[in-house]
């Protein structure tokens, strides 16, 4: 072949071969510059049907154009020969460089954020590389990559160009759902960066096998060894990114190349020297193993204090309680959780809780090794609990070698109480106030005001009082008493200790319910300063920039809330509206995506929440569920049959089904139990089609 001319290209030298056909360096003679060629296989160029898919999905690669993507300039054909004209890369294959010398760290962070930057171009137009490895990246002598060969890609909405395997890509960087032969997507391509990324900073393939099938079954059923385990060198945050990029779950993966390249600038501002300065710690929720089981609520309880206390230590960053949680009773192991939450290290244990009898075991584990740093039984009986926090605290100060400023010392030796019964008490509304449902928040106030009056100067206690005010306006009760309540609570808890966070979230929800918006947002920014994981306040303060025409960044403090909170249905309900009022019709499609899965798992955690189960339901109704969103809609009523806005949010929802009859008598049925926005009932857009009806009109008469 070297030395022909065809068409108007002249074949120079071979530059490679593989199952997908024979690349050239070649001379177009018409535009008198090289070019490189690929001959296709037969078995494509022969067969009218695959010839004609391919072309399709080459036209789409053709279409991209990215400094990181190698440019494909045509498609020929001459006699039965076809083959792709595209720029030819004056450069050496990722694959030899690193067979020549391992790079630095941040010379692999370069590759990879340069190879998402060019993956993310391709995914916005809907296509997916498939066969991502070394071989097919290219670095030019300036340092720029390029990707190459997009012979596999795969386009949105067309049917794949091959039919002979169904496992398409190179078997070391194949994800687990391209070796079950399961539809892929950029997710895909997002796992065979981490196999590469992981190869750039260990000289090692994260899966490995002595044969192909043993490699797949590595791919399925194996966790990959830590890259600091393989080099001490490496800093746990690199660690966690290719753990996320890796994981065996599509919905736990990165799910856009922008969260892994924000991810990937993150971990180079920090200096690799320093990178695991601050130490990354998820406490995990502690096993009741009691024969009382109604004693969880302070086996969880104990676990967040600790998640409390330790952040506000500045050389610790703490995983949220919510994040934690997740991983109750799970029988996934150490490594695998680290990788998911972020975390270099899991902090677990059990509590044994019997009366007045009290025994806790904790253990600190080295994610990355899988080493024990630390572990202690304690015995006692519950007034020694406050002792037994204050050593646990110092004993992972020490276990880390953290450096305590003398305020820092200060906080850890703080007690919220020195009374056994107050602190119960206040573990018991908070375990109250997390299970979400009208008569669990009057529970959660009973508890909360009991405690404080044992020990009035209880700062907790009030924030928790002023929270569960808060909360209780805002799902279920309109009454503007409860906001003053919960305002009041919250400035005596602040009173007696001005650095509790959940103190100032539980103000700012306050404030902005009674449309004081500049002392809302003052609240929520100090809620976040004093602790980063306060969800609630960065979901207030969206709250805020929604109200006041600030969508764009209101969609970035509803992800952080996501980010921390995942299972937060409220979040995702508020991010829909930013997108639909910023007429992102594919934003408001993945938030419905997202909440479909997101309801469920709320609810099997909450399934007293009847506002989630009405809210579900009407989200279910817009995705065309209607016989599931009905039941929703009536377990809501059964929960609160006297809740006025349960019943309007019914009627709402009967409206936009068309089902007139219904909508009007649940719409009766609200105004019968103290339902009075009238003005706004007139024009709710979801009562459209009732709102012309006789028995409305009727009903609204001297309204």
């Amino acid at each position: 072949m070297v030395g022909k001319t065809i068409l108007h290209y002249k074949i120079l030298e071979k530059l490679g071969e593989g199952g997908m056909g024979v690349v050239y360096k070649a001379e177009d003679t018409k535009l008198k510059r090289e070019v490189a060629i690929k001959f296709l296989p037969h078995h494509i160029s022969a067969n009218k049907e695959e010839k004609q898919r391919f072309e399709i999905e080459a036209q789409a690669a053709a279409a991209l154009n990215h400094p990181n993507i190698a440019t494909i300039y045509a498609i020929e054909e001459s006699g039965d020969e076809v083959f792709i004209a595209m720029e030819y890369i004056n450069g050496v294959e990722l694959k030899d460089k690193i067979s020549k010398a391992k790079p630095t760290i941040e010379e692999s962070i370069t590759i990879i954020e340069q190879v998402a930057n060019g993956l993310g171009a391709a995914h916005q137009k809907g296509i997916t590389h498939r066969d991502i490895k070394n071989s097919n990246i290219m670095i030019t002598p300036t340092g720029q990559v390029k990707i190459m060969d997009f012979g596999l890609a795969k386009v949105r909405g067309v049917s794949n160009i091959t039919k002979f395997g169904t496992t398409l890509g190179t078997t070391a960087y194949m994800s687990p759902e391209q070796a079950r032969g399961e539809h892929v997507d950029q997710r895909t391509d997002i796992w065979s960066l981490g196999v590469i990324f992981y190869e750039l900073l260990t000289g090692k393939f994260p899966f490995r096998g002595e044969f192909e099938q043993a490699i797949i079954y590595s791919i399925l059923n194996e966790e990959p060894e830590a890259i600091a385990s393989v080099d001490k060198n490496l800093p746990a945050k690199l660690d966690n990114i290719i753990g996320k990029m890796l994981n065996k779950d599509l919905n736990n993966r990165y799910q856009n190349t922008d969260e892994l390249i924000k991810d990937l600038k993150d971990a180079r501002t920090q200096k690799t020297e320093i990178a695991d300065v601050v130490k990354t710690i998820a406490v995990l929720p502690f096993d009741n193993i009691g024969s009382d089981q109604e004693t969880d609520y302070f086996a969880e309880g104990l676990a967040e204090e600790l998640i409390i206390n330790l952040s506000k230590i500045k050389e610790v960053r703490t995983i949220s309680r919510t994040n934690s949680m997740r991983y109750k009773g799970s029988e996934k192991d150490i490594r695998t959780i680290g990788r998911e939450l972020g975390a270099r290290y899991i902090m677990e244990g059990s509590v044994r809780k019997f009366r007045d009898d009290l025994r806790i075991s904790i253990q600190l584990i080295d994610v990355s090794g899988g080493v024990q740093l630390w572990g202690e039984t304690y015995k006692g009986k519950i007034a020694d609990v406050f002792d037994i926090q204050e050593k646990v605290a110092k004993e992972i100060v020490e276990a880390l070698r953290l450096k305590l400023s003398p305020s820092e010392k200060i906080v850890l030796e703080k007690r919220a109480t020195s009374n056994p019964e107050v602190y119960d008490l206040y573990l018991r509304g908070r375990n109250f106030l997390y299970k979400v449902s009208k008569n669990n928040i009057l529970v959660a106030i009973q508890l909360f005001k009991k405690a404080i009056k044992i020990d009035e100067r209880f700062a907790v206690g009030y924030a928790g009082l002023s929270e569960a005010y808060a909360t209780q306006y805002y799902f279920f009760d309109k009454t503007d008493q409860l906001l003053d309540n919960a305002i009041d609570a919250g400035l005596r808890a602040l009173m007696y200790d001005p650095s509790l966070s959940e103190a100032y979230a539980a103000l700012a929800l306050a404030y902005y319910n009674k449309k004081s918006r500049t002392e809302a947002f003052t609240a929520g920014q100090k809620a976040i300063e004093l602790d980063p994981n306060n969800y609630y306040a960065y979901w207030v303060l969206g709250r805020i920039y929604h109200s006041t025409d600030r969508d764009k960044d209101a969609i970035e403090l509803y992800k952080k809330v996501i980010e921390i909170n995942p299972d937060f249905y409220a979040a995702y309900s508020d991010l829909g509206v930013s997108y639909e009022k910023l007429g992102d019709e594919n934003g408001q499609k993945q938030v419905l995506e997202l909440l479909m899965e997101v309801y469920p798992r709320y609810l099997s955690d909450h399934p007293d929440d009847a506002r989630a189960h009405i809210v579900y339901a009407i989200d279910l109704v817009k995705v065309g569920k209607i016989n599931e969103a009905k039941e929703e809609s009536k377990r809501a009523i059964e929960l609160s049959p006297e809740d006025s806005l349960m019943s309007y949010n019914v009627a709402c929802l009967y409206s936009r089904l068309g089902e007139k009859k219904q909508g009007i008598e649940y719409l009766q049925r609200a105004i019968n139990l103290g339902y009075t926005n009238f003005e706004w009932l007139k024009r709710d857009p979801d009562l459209a089609n009732i709102q012309n009806e006789p028995e409305f009109i009727e009903l609204m008469k001297d309204k």
